[in-house]
């Protein structure tokens, strides 16, 4: 049988797993968008429980990281090949173990492992600290500017995440056949121009949106994107756009970000909340010309509650 890929790209929320779920029975071996770390080998092996997992872990979404451990654990139970593989975090996690050590940048510049992934930490997180000093001034022009040089370091961040993630999967699936599940962020497309390059071409390579059906009965085409994630997917593809339509994806998304609920929600009556809240959201701001943006930018800072500000434009109350 050759080999047979599904890049499933997904959001970190609990609405997806049962849809990553069905797509992972179907296949032999499971690759995750995880570091590999002794912890998570433990988790496979059922030595470890899902709620002592988490806390050897950063994570920002609990519920979906605790359902996707007993996920794995089950699935590896039954006899099913689950594979961690992220070597950017893995690198990083060397290089902040070894800077904790009392080692230096400098240590790094020599090291074609470490110092790629040093280099563009260091860019994306300096940039991103300019953007939280012009927020402090309330400069709005120079906050557009700063979200957009962000923007530019997290696309070449993202980029080198994909080339290090699809070489390492690459030299995994060499000489190998079966059917192989990829979990991949919804931004991590390039990773699908990466693993097309590197692996031989007899190899099927099957991109699959897991939220697609539900963005289509919403009425969109495919995944909708928010205003911030397009720019960083034009900036990953080297397409950057004109400035002027640069600062007004820049200036939508800072408005998206005041308005967007982002805990997680339980799915109930609605399978998709955070889907249907993204939506609903996305729909809002991509309405607004950059001047509205900047008024309302202007009036949302006033605003702690969220509640507030989404009726401030129209919205309804954030899910309970």
């Amino acid at each position: 049988m050759p080999l047979n890929l599904t890049l499933a790209f997904s959001s970190h929320r609990p609405e997806i797993l049962p849809l990553a779920e069905e797509q992972m029975t179907r296949c032999d071996q499971i690759i995750v968008e995880e570091p590999a770390t002794p912890e998570f080998e433990r988790l496979l092996a059922g030595k470890l429980s899902p709620e002592d997992y988490l806390q050897t872990i950063d994570f920002e979404y609990p519920d979906f990281m605790r359902a996707t451990a007993r996920l794995l654990q089950r699935l590896a139970g039954r006899g099913t090949e689950v594979w961690a593989c992220e070597p950017f975090i893995e690198r990083l996690m060397e290089i902040h173990e070894h800077l904790g050590d009392g080692g230096r940048p400098e240590d790094f510049r020599h090291d074609s492992r470490l110092w790629p992934v040093y280099a563009a930490e260091r860019e994306a997180t300096g940039r991103l600290l300019a953007f939280y000093n012009a927020a402090a001034e309330n400069d709005f022009d120079r906050l557009l500017a700063t979200v957009c040089t962000f923007a530019a370091a997290d696309a070449d961040r993202f980029a080198l995440r994909d080339r290090l993630r699809a070489r390492a999967i690459a030299e995994r699936l060499k000489d190998r056949e079966g059917r192989v599940y990829i979990e991949a962020g919804y931004l991590h497309l390039r990773l699908l121009k990466e693993l097309r390059r590197l692996l031989p071409p007899e190899a099927v390579i099957r991109p699959y949106f897991l939220l697609r059906d539900v963005y289509r009965a919403a009425g969109r085409r495919a995944h909708f994107y928010g205003p911030g994630d397009r720019l960083t997917l034009a900036l990953i593809f080297g397409q950057a756009p004109a400035l002027e339509r640069q600062h007004l994806l820049a200036a939508r998304s800072l408005i998206y970000n005041r308005l967007i609920y982002m805990a997680e929600s339980a799915p109930g009556d609605d399978l998709f909340p955070d889907a249907a809240e993204e939506i609903l959201v996305i729909a809002c701001v991509d309405r607004l010309t950059l001047t509205e943006c900047r008024r309302l930018h202007a009036r949302l800072r006033g605003l702690d509650s969220l509640a507030a500000r989404r009726s401030l434009v129209g919205l309804p109350p954030p899910p309970a």
